[in-house]
């Protein structure tokens, strides 16, 4: 056997042959690195035998929560609030509705404090979230869901909706603002703009719905649905050619379901402003989006489940509210039949695709995929 080890480094190790290299450079004791000194000067040997590579860090559940579960969690409150609408039109228990509203608002107020958690242990991680493209999007839906929270809370306990409401406002202008300077200046880091844009601009859209019972003025409503408007054209016109060009990557595809809640929040607005006329007219609009998904609907699911997938619920949620308060402003069986079937599609897959979103975060794989910030 001694021989053998003897005999071993004249076999593996040629390198003495080099010109200028000593056999009394080499040291095969110490195989962390070989050193030989010769007279182009020293050369440094790569080891035998390789250090394993490291383990990653084990990471714990609240030091890395994932913003991009808020949208599937904003879906299933945009679900509860076209139910508590639809519970006047369809024979429903009133209870089991304020149930499913009780359930989703707990379920909404977890991923907030376990948020609230992440980013108490290190904040710089709520900018590092800003600054990707699912993280950003999720914290404008923590700000949108709050406006709509905001709104069931109206049902129940008017004290409670105004912070509610407040909150999400100032969460909605404080991404807008940050993302809108970082857009202008050049230095923004999320890539070209998507249709998630909407949540971060358009975000406000919701508000009539929370503001109005709380007794704001109309006016200060119509010239915020006036801005949520243009800002949703701007928004449409620069993101939605992927969708009818097909020019966009698999994993992104879920993200021109967006498109569909601008107008259809807008017609809600509009319906509750007593602007019977510009809601038909953002109904059309948003009927329009609809039915191009629809014809799309393959093409944006050939990517597989991903986080992204939360895009299919809170647009289709607000379509539905939007055509049962149309039912209800103009008497029309057609908008009633069709948003009864818009609600029905939602109550089944909404809780499923928010489930799976929900099971991937408790598995660490939605905060990896998304590259949520480690606090």
């Amino acid at each position: 056997m001694r021989s053998l080890f003897r005999e071993l480094p004249s076999r593996i190790c040629p390198l003495w042959q080099q010109p200028g290299v000593g056999r009394r450079a080499i040291d095969l004791r110490r195989p962390a690195a070989l050193h030989m000194d010769g007279r182009a000067g020293s050369i440094t040997a790569m080891p035998y035998f390789p250090p394993p590579p490291p383990q990653p860090t084990k990471v714990g559940l609240l030091r890395r929560v994932p913003p991009a579960m808020f949208p599937a969690v904003l879906g299933l409150l945009g679900l509860v609030q076209v139910w508590i609408q639809g519970v006047q039109m369809f024979p429903v228990p009133r209870e089991l509705v304020d149930l499913m509203a009780g359930m989703v608002t707990l379920l909404f107020l977890f991923c907030i404090v376990a948020y609230v958690a992440k980013i108490s242990f290190r904040l710089a991680s709520l900018v590092d979230d800003l600054n990707t493209l699912p993280g950003r999007t999720g914290l404008a839906a923590v700000g949108v869901g709050l406006i709509v929270q905001a709104r069931l809370l109206g049902e129940f306990n008017s004290i409670l909706a105004g912070p509610s409401l407040a909150l999400g406002a100032a969460g909605v202008l404080g991404v807008a603002l940050y993302v809108g300077i970082r857009r202008l200046r050049g230095t923004d880091t999320s890539g070209p703009p998507t249709p998630a844009m909407h949540l971060v601009f358009v975000g406000f859209v919701p508000i009539p719905a929370a503001a109005l019972p709380l007794g704001v003025s109309p006016a200060l409503v119509n010239g915020l649905m006036l801005y949520c408007a243009l800002a949703a054209l701007v928004v449409t016109a620069t993101t939605i050619r992927p969708l009818i060009t097909k020019g966009s990557t698999p994993p992104l595809r879920p993200l021109q379901a967006i498109h569909l809640a601008p107008p259809a929040f807008i017609c809600i607005g509009m319906m509750l402003t007593g602007q019977t006329g510009f809601g038909l007219v953002a109904l059309i609009w948003a009927s329009l989006v609809a039915g191009l998904l629809v014809v799309r609907l393959r093409w944006m699911m050939e990517g597989g489940f991903s986080g992204f997938w939360s895009a299919f619920t809170f647009p289709a949620a607000a379509y539905g509210g939007a055509l049962l308060i149309t039912a209800e402003a103009v008497d029309s069986d057609l908008a009633r039949y069709a948003g009864a079937v818009v609600l029905l599609a939602t109550t089944f897959y909404v809780p499923v695709i928010a489930t799976k979103v929900l099971k991937l975060w408790a598995k660490g794989t939605l905060a990896a995929k998304t590259n949520a910030s480690i606090a």
